[in-house]
């Protein structure tokens, strides 16, 4: 029987827990902090001890397996909304599946035991080496499915965005352009511009740093280059003028002093 290193144990499910949580939030473009992405994959770290447990009936198995997936996808995106919640659950499964065919896949190539058995459950015997294959691998794969998915979207649609800061909400129409590929450097989040007057429902637009998480980041266009000022809103929403659809954005909000239309990516308009 093949020796279980809880240490070992607890410390690969962190790292790969973490990893698809992080993914699960880049495609589903739902909010996720860094403290609460690593208290998430800690929760889930910890339900990996389910493996130390003796053999039972397979319904109770799969019940247990099931609630390992469960508590670190609540731990990290919350339960108050059912449709993000399932969503973000369907696609933490799915590349849950993805990463173990990876793992298996490179276990059968390389002819090594990555992957041991106990009972009803798996146990990842990963190298330092295996493990950055695999993330690497998976991290590839995941952006060759984005620059496909994107490459498919209509762009053609008019839509209008809402801000939404405290109780204030500010409102502009809007296009969708692939040009604008602007990111915050810290987060990464993708940057929506929209026109300085266009936010004037917001009081704090009138001062600028009282906004939250306000600072200012490079950009460069055809016209030059320069510093633009953005800010992280409560809550973004995208809606469809011609069919009706909305969908939320977790995305910065950049302030410009001659956009008429606001300006975002079609990206953000991925569903899965």
């Amino acid at each position: 029987m093949s020796t279980i290193y809880i240490d070992v144990l607890l410390v690969l499910n962190l790292y790969v827990n973490w990893l698809l949580l992080r993914g699960t939030a880049k495609l589903t473009h739902t909010r996720l902090s860094s403290i609460r992405s690593i208290f998430a994959a800690s929760a889930g770290s910890l339900t990996s001890l389910t493996i130390m447990l003796p053999a039972t009936h397979p319904v109770i198995t799969l019940l247990i397996k099931l609630l390992t997936a469960v508590i670190p996808v609540m731990a990290a995106f919350g339960i108050r909304s059912q449709k993000v919640f399932w969503r973000c659950l369907g696609v933490f499964l799915s590349l849950s599946f993805v990463f173990a065919g990876l793992c298996l896949g490179l276990c059968t190539i390389t002819g090594t035991n990555l992957l041991i058995w106990s009972g009803s459950s798996i146990y990842l015997h990963f190298s330092l080496t295996a493990l950055i294959l695999c993330t690497s691998a998976a991290y590839f794969l995941l952006k060759i499915f984005s620059y496909a998915r994107a490459k498919h979207f209509r762009c053609d649609e008019s839509y209008q965005i809402f801000v939404r800061v405290g109780a204030h909400v500010a409102s502009a129409e809007a296009i969708a352009d692939t040009g604008n590929g602007l990111c915050d450097l810290f987060s990464g989040l993708p940057v929506i511009i929209m026109g300085k007057d266009s936010l004037a429902s917001i009081p704090e637009i009138a001062s600028p740093e009282n906004l939250p998480k306000y600072r200012l980041i490079p950009y460069g266009t055809i016209a030059g280059d320069g510093l633009m000022p953005i800010f992280c809103p409560d809550e973004v929403i995208i809606k469809s003028k011609s069919t009706g659809q909305k969908r939320k954005a977790h995305v910065y909000v950049g302030i410009s002093e001659d956009t008429i239309s606001a300006i975002f990516n079609p990206g953000l308009l991925h569903v899965l």
